[in-house]
């Protein structure tokens, strides 16, 4: 299964799996206002920037489904994102099959597997003479 790059234009991140690739990405944690959410402080995650630049491919955290949110009505950032609502990944991946893209295991911990990004590389198939 081949994943299609989704363009974001700051309206919503992509679905689990949809790799990303623009650079500039929404802060999850303080919904791109620069302050976080209970406090109203600078936010630490984006600097008070209210976005997020990033290198590299990404998909959007399986945890916090972007939020940057560790638990609902917490203030405390996703363990697996750090609040950014993306993780960087290394193409291709694939939807885990542990938590099948949720990225939590039963326990409602991050996944093991795959850290909570709800994909893993694709291991590349070894050449047998």
């Amino acid at each position: 299964m081949d994943w299609e790059t989704y363009k974001w234009q700051g309206k919503r991140l992509g679905g689990v799996g949809e790799v990303m690739k623009d650079g500039v990405y929404k802060c999850g944690y303080c919904r791109s206002t620069g302050f976080t959410p209970r406090t109203k402080c600078k936010c630490s995650v984006c600097r008070g920037e209210g976005e997020n630049h990033i290198e590299g491919s990404v998909v959007r955290c399986a945890f916090c489904q972007g939020s940057g949110v560790g638990h609902s009505g917490s203030t405390v950032t996703c363990t697996s994102c750090k609040g950014k609502g993306v993780v960087l990944v290394k193409e291709p991946v694939e939807v885990c099959s542990k938590c099948r893209g949720t990225g939590r295991s039963s326990s409602q911990l991050s996944c093991l597997d795959c850290r909570g990004k709800g994909v893993v590389e694709v291991k590349a198939k070894k050449a047998e003479f």
